[in-house]
């Protein structure tokens, strides 16, 4: 895994150092993020519920792509949504691909997705019901905590050297060339 392959050689970088790096980087590639959208979004069965119960609404099948900064998430909507009287759900059954878009952004040792917004649905109704209930919970659900990744990617590399970052600092993370880049300063101590 390239994130792996990065830890390894920032540990060796880092023992001529001192134990303080300038400027270390990691690059996820597409595929990476469409892998934390998934762990980070759509862990319920493969869906992101945007309402549970006799009347249901959720988002399935992502596809993440890098585009303009951003980072752009197309799903289908499905979902029955209503009034719900005794154990059924009277009301229209939707079906539509959403595309919605956020800006990451550092917070501390967080990346999180900012300025969520609603690019594109196929239904005009669709529109209303993600209005309402994706777009503001996206900037709290997506989150990449750095420093616990890279904690654990040290803890798994067969080394006699016992690694422990210490600290983490994200100073810039930009979506480009179908990449993620997030740069950052961290301190990390080997026994």
């Amino acid at each position: 895994m390239k994130l792996r392959r990065w830890v390894l050689a920032a540990t060796a970088v880092l023992s001529g150092v001192g134990g303080h790096a300038l400027g270390a980087e990691i690059v996820l590639e597409q595929s990476a993020v469409q892998k934390l959208v998934i762990e980070g979004l759509f862990k319920d069965n493969g869906r992101y519920y945007l309402q549970k119960g006799v009347c249901s609404a959720y988002l399935e099948n992502p596809t993440t792509t890098l585009d303009g900064g951003r980072v752009v998430i197309r799903s289908r909507l499905s979902g029955r949504f209503g009034a719900v009287v005794g154990n059924e759900c009277f009301g229209v059954g939707l079906a539509s691909w959403t595309v919605v878009s956020g800006a990451p952004s550092a917070q501390g040792s967080v990346v999180r997705l900012d300025d969520i917004r609603l690019d594109d649905v196929g239904d005009p109704d669709a529109r209303l019901l993600l209005n309402s209930g994706l777009v503001p919970s996206l900037p709290t659900v997506f989150r990449l905590d750095v420093l616990q990744s890279v904690r654990a990617m040290l803890q798994g590399t067969n080394s006699q050297i016992q690694a422990d970052v210490q600290a983490l600092n994200i100073e810039a993370v930009r979506a480009a060339a179908n990449q993620l880049s997030i740069r950052f300063d961290f301190r990390l101590v080997g026994r």
